[in-house]
């Protein structure tokens, strides 16, 4: 194979995860590690892709946010098996955080169809806002600030003040890149200085995340949590790091 379709290959493969780790490329194309980093190399000399530790990513995912209304449907059988778990860290009478990722979106369904009574959510959801209306097991609080109607979410300096101003017994969040080394991380600072300070805020925070968010790294880096949710372990990439500063909890252990 020429190197010019191997790195198309590799190209395409990568456009199609948006990140994969150099080890999957070796044995996807069984070509050996060297090989791939040097045609990574190459690959990322054309501005095509970024080298992220241990792998790569397209070059177009750093700060590149995707709408909401296309994140609810991506993965959703992961994101309700990560919600489920979730759901089972909260206690009734709690004050809970949430933001207005498309995971935490699951977590507010299994909120207001189920039994846990006595709640009170705030957030920083519209869609949370719209679906919790109708509870009558919890009260729904919307934090002020300004709207953003195509990630559908509240944001900027009144929202934080909002936030850095209160205390809460847990927040549940997303997010779009969990790495070895970087740790968490979003597409947008907005939502980077949001996130972090509803982890502040917060007696106990929990980072969900399903296992296509790992390896992956984005622009604005997110503060470490007390707990990251996940679906399943992922080959190859190494926890050491992450397991100093947060717990990990994977759902699939968890059935």
């Amino acid at each position: 194979m020429f190197a010019e379709e191997r790195q198309q290959k590799i190209y395409d493969i990568i456009c199609k995860k948006r990140s994969v780790r150099v080890s999957e490329l070796s044995k996807m194309l069984d070509i050996s590690t060297v090989t791939i980093r040097r045609d990574l190399e190459e690959l990322q000399k054309q501005n095509r892709i970024i080298r992220t530790h241990g792998g790569a990513m397209v070059a177009y995912s750093v700060g590149r946010a995707i709408k909401w209304q296309d994140l609810i449907t991506q993965n959703s059988d992961l994101k309700h098996k990560i919600a489920l778990t979730a759901y089972n860290q909260i206690c009734e009478h709690d004050t809970l955080l949430l933001d207005s990722s498309s995971t935490v979106y699951e977590l507010v369904k299994l909120i207001a169809n189920g039994d846990k009574v006595n709640l009170r959510v705030i957030t920083t959801s519209l869609l949370a806002v719209q679906t919790l209306s109708s509870c009558k097991n919890c009260k729904v609080m919307i934090v002020g600030g300004d709207l953003n109607y195509a990630h559908g979410t509240v944001e900027g300096c009144v929202a934080a003040r909002f936030i850095k101003d209160i205390r809460v017994d847990k927040c549940f969040i997303g997010i779009n890149g969990v790495d070895e080394k970087f740790g968490f991380s979003t597409p947008r600072y907005e939502d980077a200085e949001i996130k972090s300070l509803m982890i502040a805020s917060s007696v106990k925070s929990f980072i969900l995340a399903d296992h296509t968010k790992f390896g992956k790294v984005y622009l604005a880096k997110v503060d470490p949590c007390t707990c990251l949710i996940t679906d399943t372990q992922v080959p190859g990439f190494s926890y050491n790091l992450l397991e100093q500063k947060s717990d990990i909890i994977f759902a699939d252990s968890e059935e």
